[in-house]
């Protein structure tokens, strides 16, 4: 009988490995629940090639996501973040980045997160002011992966 729960137990090792699954999968705050943009959404943001982005959503406090992902990684700030950003309603846009795989920058990270509130879904530039589209007064988790072997690794 344990000669099958060892076999079990391996093929699920195997599955895990196979899947891309790993210690280094970004745990999901809980209660959020994912989010899928509209086709027609524009991206926020570029991601770099072989990278997946997964959006959830909760209406818990920021503060209170941002203490959860702290236990879980590093808090690194983006050089390009503008401190104090605000929405043209004079609301603060509320932004921190976490690694959780030990990389030491966003760049050659392969698992990081993103909590921002609130939600912006896009953003346009008409002239020189830009022009926020689908925001919600939600906490939205972004997480990001990219598989091993994609550019930049270090």
């Amino acid at each position: 009988m344990n000669h099958w729960k060892f076999a079990a137990a391996a093929s699920l090792l195997v599955l895990a490995i196979a899947t891309g699954v790993s210690a280094q999968d970004v745990q999901i705050y809980p209660g959020a629940k994912q989010f899928t943009p509209p086709a027609d959404e524009k991206a926020m943001q570029a991601m770099p090639p072989g990278a997946t982005e997964t959006i959830y959503f909760t209406h818990d406090p920021y503060s209170k996501v941002v203490a959860f992902y702290q236990s879980l990684g590093k808090v690194r700030t983006p050089p390009w973040l503008k401190k104090g950003a605000t929405l043209p309603n004079g609301k603060p846009l509320k932004e921190t980045f976490f690694i959780v795989d030990g990389s030491t920058t966003l760049t050659f990270s392969k698992s990081w997160a993103k909590i921002q509130r609130p939600y912006v879904g896009a953003i346009d530039m008409e002239g020189s002011t830009q022009d926020y589209h689908d925001v919600r007064d939600v906490t939205a988790i972004f997480v990001i992966q990219k598989k091993q072997g994609e550019w930049p690794e270090r």
